[in-house]
């Protein structure tokens, strides 16, 4: 990261904390909820589930159960290398299939992505490619506002549309996260590259 690009982060890190500070009295619940989406749910093309999974396979154990509802009939699996011939995506894979899920209806979309944008850059033409219209989108709770509005932006008006689904991974919970310190990192966290993601365009 360059000196000028680390000093605005820098900023704008400061200036979500000030905003923190100052939104309080206002209910600091109201700011951890305000990062997770959470759509109301219809039948859609796939269930797509992003890089990032937690130990437990939180994120495909969600998206396995919202296949057997039946609200789509594909689970695509989105990940990066995680070490020496082991990808997330394969991990990610044998989990469904573990789960129940039919091999022959499971995709697993390997790549080398380092921000949500760059997933989003690749995900959203695969979709395409594969007809979609309407994708259930899954990621951990924190994450689901920040994901869905960068892959809207990416399908753009040719969609394909997003439903964000959260999985709880047990990373964050917005009633008094900020009492909790594992919480509290990644309120900030999310809300600073939700900034960062704003300025970037």
């Amino acid at each position: 990261m360059s000196r000028a690009r680390g000093v605005r982060r820098s900023f704008w890190v400061a200036l979500v904390f000030s905003a923190v500070v100052m939104a309080a009295p206002l209910g600091l619940d109201a700011l951890g909820t305000a990062l997770i989406t959470d759509d109301p749910l219809r039948p859609a093309d796939a269930i797509l589930v992003l890089a990032g999974e937690s130990r437990q396979g939180d994120r495909v154990m969600h998206a396995v159960s919202l296949y057997k509802r039946g609200l789509a009939p594909l689970l695509v699996l989105s990940g990066t290398p995680m070490g020496f011939r082991t990808h997330e995506a394969e991990v990610m894979q044998r989990h469904a299939k573990y789960l129940g899920v039919p091999s022959e209806r499971i995709v697993a979309v390997k790549h080398e992505s380092d921000s949500t944008r760059d997933e989003a850059d690749v995900l959203v033409p695969f979709l395409r490619q594969r007809g979609a219209k309407e994708v259930i989108l899954v990621t951990s709770n924190s994450h689901t506002g920040r994901a869905k509005r960068i892959f809207e932006k990416a399908a753009g008006p040719s969609g394909p549309r997003f439903l964000a689904s959260p999985a709880d991974d047990g990373t964050f919970d917005p009633i008094g996260w900020w009492m909790r310190r594992r919480d509290a990192e990644t309120f900030f966290y999310e809300a600073v590259k939700t900034v960062w993601s704003a300025i970037e365009g």
